[in-house]
C-alpha cells in the first residue's frame, strides 16, 4: 500500500500557490511597514537598501497581496460562507479549549476558519483601500486630519489581521498537527480528514465508494 492510498487530496495546487503568495505577500508588507513605521526598527530598510526602497517594495508588494486577496475571495468564499451548525461549533469552541463530546460535523472548513477567512477579507480590503489612498493622495488637497483617519484605519486593520494570523499559523501547526501538510504537498491523512471536515470527506469519499 503507497502512502497516498492512506491520505486524502485536499488542497490542489491553484489553492496552494495563493495561498503562499498570498502569506507571503502580507508578511513582506508587515515587514516592510513596520521598518517604514518605526525608527526603532531602521535595520530594515537599511538591509533593504533604505527607505524609498522600502517604500517601493511595500508598495509592489501590496499589490499582490491585493490581486491574491480578490483571487482568494473568488476561490474560497463558496466554501467559507457560514452555516446554522457553524453557532453551534463556536459555543463548543471547536473543542479547543474544554472537552466536547460531540461537535457538529464540518464540511470543508470549520467555523474559525470561515471567521479567519472574512476576517482577511474585511481587514485587506480596509488595508488596500487606505494603501491606495496613502500612495496616491496629494497633501495639498487633501484633508490632514483625513489623512490621519486613513493612517489610524491602515494601521489597525494590520494589527487585527495579524492577531488572527498568529492564532492561524498556531492552529495550523502546533494547535492541529498534520494540517499544515494540506498547504505543502495537498494530503492529509484520512484520520485527519474524518475528524476535521468529515462531511466533506463522506461527500467526496465514502458516497463515491458505495457507489
Amino acid at each position: 500500500m503507497s502512502a497516498h492510498d492512506t491520505k486524502v487530496y485536499v488542497t490542489d495546487v491553484e489553492e496552494r500557490l495563493v495561498h503562499w503568495i498570498l502569506a507571503a505577500s502580507c508578511l513582506f508588507c508587515v515587514l516592510t511597514g513596520v521598518g517604514l513605521m518605526f525608527h526603532s526598527w531602521s535595520i530594515i530598510p537599511t538591509l533593504l537598501g533604505g527607505y524609498y526602497a522600502t517604500k517601493l517594495m511595500h508598495i509592489y508588494s501590496g499589490v499582490v497581496f491585493a490581486g491574491m486577496l480578490v483571487y482568494s475571495y473568488y476561490l474560497w468564499r463558496k466554501d467559507c460562507g457560514f452555516e446554522e451548525s457553524d453557532l453551534d461549533w463556536v459555543l463548543k469552541a471547536g473543542g479547543y479549549l474544554w472537552p466536547v463530546k460531540e461537535l457538529p460535523p464540518v464540511y470543508k472548513y470549520n467555523a474559525g476558519q470561515k471567521a479567519f477567512f472574512w476576517c482577511l477579507i474585511v481587514t485587506g480590503v480596509v488595508i488596500v483601500v487606505t494603501g491606495l489612498f496613502m500612495w496616491l493622495w496629494n497633501p495639498a488637497s487633501v484633508p490632514n486630519v483625513l489623512a490621519r483617519i486613513m493612517y489610524m484605519l491602515h494601521a489597525g486593520a494590520v494589527v487585527v489581521l495579524a492577531a488572527f494570523i498568529m492564532i492561524h499559523i498556531y492552529l495550523g501547526t502546533a494547535g492541529n498537527p498534520g494540517t499544515v501538510s494540506a498547504m505543502i504537498t495537498g494530503y492529509v491523512t484520512k484520520a485527519w480528514c474524518k475528524t476535521h471536515c468529515p462531511r466533506w470527506y463522506q461527500e467526496k469519499f465514502e458516497k463515491d465508494a458505495q457507489a
